[in-house]
């Protein structure tokens, strides 16, 4: 049987390749009741962001930003310009900033708000990097319960 890395892998392939978002439903789809935004403020993060910012107005579920302080960037500036984007489009948002290891982020938020849909943007590092050290987004599509809106 095929290897959890050559699935990751061949999975992640197929992301890069796509010219649009990529859902991934790692088990059964439940009704929307709230979404998580990861943000970084990348342009990957941008298309995540205008497409949460579209699904939870048309469906008016609650968005909730996260993002995450590493170094170089100011995660509490970073959220406000999501959340303004929001808030430009008659909308509200809860933002969580936090430290700490990204995907780790990402996760506890999922459970701690009670997310059932994340919405990311995918695969930033170079090729090179990200098969060193992995990604953010393989990361979390190895344990994600919930379907995983991945923009590229």
């Amino acid at each position: 049987s095929p290897s959890l890395t050559s699935i990751t892998h061949g999975f992640r392939a197929a992301i890069q390749r796509c010219p649009r978002p990529v859902l991934a439903v790692p088990d059964q789809a439940a009704p929307l009741t709230r979404v998580l935004l990861a943000y970084d403020g990348s342009p990957k993060a941008n298309e995540a962001l205008f497409i949460a910012t579209y699904i939870t107005g048309k469906w008016n579920i609650p968005l909730v930003i996260v993002s995450v302080e590493e170094a170089g960037l100011d995660a509490e500036k970073i959220a406000e310009s999501a959340n303004a984007y929001v808030e430009g489009h008659g909308q509200r948002a809860r933002k969580v900033v936090k430290q700490g290891r990204v995907g780790e982020i990402i996760m506890d938020t999922i459970h701690n708000e009670g997310c059932d849909l994340l919405l990311i943007g995918g695969y930033g590092r170079s090729s090179l990097v990200s098969v060193v050290l992995g990604s953010t987004v393989d990361n979390i599509l190895m344990d994600i319960k919930i379907p995983a809106l991945i923009c590229r």
